[in-house]
């Protein structure tokens, strides 16, 4: 083996660079001056290569190397001059820095394509026991380092691993370009490097060639030296950047690039950084005991941290969680910039203990501003559409993304759904018509939301079209009865919908049967079948709580919210409380619009019971959660109950406001998502203009409760009443205009008349068979009676 040249101390390697041992300290620190410690810690004795000095400066430095002229003794005049000169270049140098300082140079832009490598298992060629784990610890620690760049990516090693093991390569000491050809496929990587560790007396030698399979060729032979396993983190740093340079990223981008040491985005402990590498190979519950482990042989092991605080999530470990997420936010400087901002993003936005939606956004900007990610800007553009519900910011945030992620389905998915929010329906419509071009296989996915987007426009026969092409691959698929179902229920076409939700009764899958019962419920409510709704929900609660798993969690919940809104409308409110009760059950890690829904709902029915103190608690509970959350539009859900409250008290300004501060703060959805609040929030407010006797403010809120953008899944009875009140409001109109006749008299008479006959029979229409329990029936029965007779 041939010997390289080292110099062995600081003197000895600012000599051969012919500069001073504090410039040279100033080089490491700044521009990764190649400099190697025995075992790895910042303390330890340095040495260094002649050759990897040179490559160094003739990239980082580019400039020929200037030596050092002797100096003799200098005239005073000549002395003068060079104070005066001196003085100068230092003026000159420290407005450079402050220049730096204030406007630091930009980044080197990332490539459009970036080269992308795969890191392969070592081979322990002298089967030294002492490096068995370096095999795969040694690759991950060299993936841990180059994932920080900005201009290149590198396959996780979980990644990569389940890849092996789909190719039944995991256990593969040697790779044939066949091999290597197979895992460039599956990994969707250009590049695959692969390597040996080799014991050389004390010296640990380190050998990696990097090669693109696709044309057979070798990019690179690299090799390092150390002579412990602590010097292992060190010459990984070495060899990442050489590695970047096989991949031909340009000396630019590499000196500007992300690359602190990875003992300091990791760990220094080879022992720890073993538990951790093995660790990510395994089972969740095997997981956990070597990550700990790992943690206390390093305390500030930011990263280990991170995996214990995400492992723990996953197996319902809740204290541990909290514990390990807290100390992963503490050293969260111990990792890659990359990943902290990430994971400082996730935290700030998801974990209930640490929400913070300001702080999510900053730490996603920073991440998208350092990496140019379209993962980050379109998490950023998520925030405002589904959890701040700003559309404007979402749509300017995805047209900064336009260039970059065209062809990127999250992107196109997520500007589809906000022209729909904002009701633009044609640049919606050629969203999702771009999205279908660039990803083939989520058809289904995209004829679901072009037939519910054709809904909201009322366009039925496409709405039929699309959902009738979902059923050409598979006539008796689930989503194709679920959505035709739906299609026929918006269009009021209630026998068609109750034939096809029945096919669902004839299901394997229990939760398809339960889906069914409360599919069919909800068509009884439509038409005012109180009692058969509360049957077939009782028989979709009976089939739900018989599964007793994580699955029929949800429709459970779900069901019990609609039997409490059954017994509510038949007057039935101890037991209607008793099932909102069981909705509300088991606790909630993330609160969305569901949830809120269910605790609205239990508030609503103990104000009605007249529990008032105990609806206060429930009120005050409810806007708690929502300060937590810190979504600002939720807050409608407090509000509104403020608004019911005062209705109750006949205070009906009071009511007014408050629901209209609800109001302000409602979106607008698909039909599924949107309904259970629009409804019924359109309607209170109608009902509060209604006894203010502002009758043209409580048209305007009933015309808006039965839009197609609000629908009627969960308040088909309020969708149903919205026409019997339009009709009756009309109906005052007209005798209010005989009273007061003026010159357009004629014209409103027959202008309420029509509009009074047209609203109750509508009402009828949907309603005539409706229980006895609903005077409405009647009443709007002899006043159609009574319009209709009218010359």
């Amino acid at each position: 083996m041939e010997e390289k040249k080292a110099l062995d101390s600081w003197k000895e390697i600012a000599s051969y660079l012919k500069r001073s041992v504090s410039t040279c300290h100033r080089w490491e620190e700044e521009l990764g001056l190649p400099i190697h410690r025995l075992d790895g810690t910042p303390k330890a004795h340095v040495f260094a290569y002649a050759d990897e000095l040179d490559q160094w400066r003739s990239e980082k430095l580019n400039h020929a190397e200037i030596s050092e002229k002797e100096t003799g003794f200098l005239r005073p005049r000549k002395l003068r001059w060079l104070f005066i000169s001196t003085g100068a270049v230092i003026l000159v140098v420290g407005f450079g820095l402050l220049v730096r300082l204030f406007f630091p140079p930009a980044l080197p832009p990332a490539p459009l394509i970036m080269p992308a490598l795969a890191v392969l298992p070592f081979a322990n060629a002298t089967e030294d026991k002492t490096l068995e784990p370096w095999k795969t610890a040694l690759p991950d620690l060299i993936v841990l380092d180059l994932t920080q760049s900005r201009y290149m990516n590198v396959d996780p090693a979980l990644w990569l691993y389940l890849g092996l093991q789909k190719l039944k390569l995991l256990d593969a000491s040697t790779f044939s370009l066949e091999d290597l050809a197979k895992v460039a496929e599956i990994e969707k990587v250009e590049y695959v490097a692969t390597g040996s560790l080799i014991r050389s007396g004390e010296d640990i030698v380190i050998n990696i060639q990097v090669q693109n399979p696709k044309t057979g060729s070798s990019i690179t032979s690299l090799r390092g030296d150390c002579r412990s396993e602590r010097g292992i983190f060190s010459q990984v740093d070495s060899l990442s950047r050489q590695i970047k340079r096989a991949l031909n990223l340009t000396p630019r981008q590499i000196s500007r690039d992300f690359d602190k040491d990875v003992a300091r985005i990791s760990t220094n402990s080879p022992q720890a950084f073993f538990l951790f590498s093995q660790a990510s190979r395994l089972k969740i519950t095997e997981r956990i005991p070597l990550l700990k482990k790992a943690v206390e042989l390093d305390p500030k092991f930011g990263r280990a941290y991170m995996e214990l605080s995400s492992s723990s999530l996953r197996a319902s470990r809740d204290e541990d969680r909290q514990l390990y997420r807290q100390k992963a936010i503490e050293f969260s400087d111990r990792v890659s910039e990359k990943e902290r901002y990430r994971f400082l993003a996730n935290v700030y936005m998801d974990d209930p203990f640490h929400k913070e939606p300001d702080k999510a956004l900053k730490a996603y900007e920073k991440w998208w501003e350092l990496f140019a990610d379209d993962q980050a800007g379109l998490h950023i553009s998520d925030i405002y559409f589904r959890k701040l519900e700003e559309w404007d910011k979402a749509l300017t945030q995805l047209e900064k993304l336009s260039q970059k992620a065209r062809q990127n389905p999250d992107f196109m998915h997520q500007l589809a759904l906000c022209y729909q929010a904002k009701g633009l329906y044609d640049k919606a419509e050629k969203a999702w018509d771009d999205l279908l071009r660039v990803r083939p296989k989520l058809n289904d996915f995209y004829l679901r939301e072009r037939c519910l987007l054709a809904l909201v426009q009322k366009k039925y026969e496409d709405a039929h079209t699309y959902a009738d092409m979902l059923r050409t691959p598979n006539p008796d698929s689930t989503a194709y009865i679920y959505l035709k179902g739906d299609v026929y229920f918006l269009q009021d076409d209630f026998a068609n919908a109750e034939k096809v939700n029945r096919r669902l009764l004839e299901k394997d899958d229990p939760l398809d049967q339960a889906g069914g019962f409360r599919e069919l419920a909800m068509l009884s409510l439509a038409q005012g079948k109180i009692a058969e709704a509360k049957e077939r929900i009782l028989a979709g609660i009976d089939i739900a709580e018989k599964l007793k798993d994580q699955r029929s969690k949800n429709t459970e919940r779900n069901l019990h919210y609609q039997l409490a809104y059954l017994y509510r409308l038949t007057g039935n409110l101890p037991d209607a409380l008793k099932e909102a009760d069981a909705a509300c059950q088991g606790g909630y890690e993330r609160i969305g619009f569901y949830v809120l829904r269910d605790l609205r709902l239990r508030a609503l029915i103990t104000l009605e019971l007249n529990r008032m103190e105990e609806f206060e608690k429930q009120v005050e509970e409810i806007r708690q959660i929502v300060e937590a959350e810190q979504f600002p539009r939720l807050m409608r859900v407090y509000y509104y109950l403020l608004g019911l409250r005062e209705l109750k008290k006949n205070d009906y300004s009071g009511a007014v406001s408050y629901f209209w501060k609800a109001l302000d703060r409602l979106s607008v959805l698909s039909p599924h998502e949107a309904d259970a609040d629009h409804a019924s929030y359109f309607s209170s407010l109608a009902e509060a203009y209604y006894q203010k006797a502002n009758l043209t403010g409580a048209l305007e809120m009933y015309e808006k409760t039965v839009l197609p953008t609000v629908s009627k899944y969960y308040s088909g009875d309020i969708y149903a009443k919205s026409f019997y009140w339009m009709g009756k409001i009309h109906e005052k109109l007209l005798y209010q205009t005989k009273e007061h006749p003026g010159v357009l008299y004629t014209d409103f008479v027959k202008k309420y008349r029509t509009k009074a006959i047209e609203n109750y029979r509508k009402f009828l229409a949907l309603w005539n068979d409706a229980d006895p329990i609903f005077p409405e029936v009647e009443e709007a029965k002899k006043a159609l009676a009574k319009l209709e007779s009218q010359d």
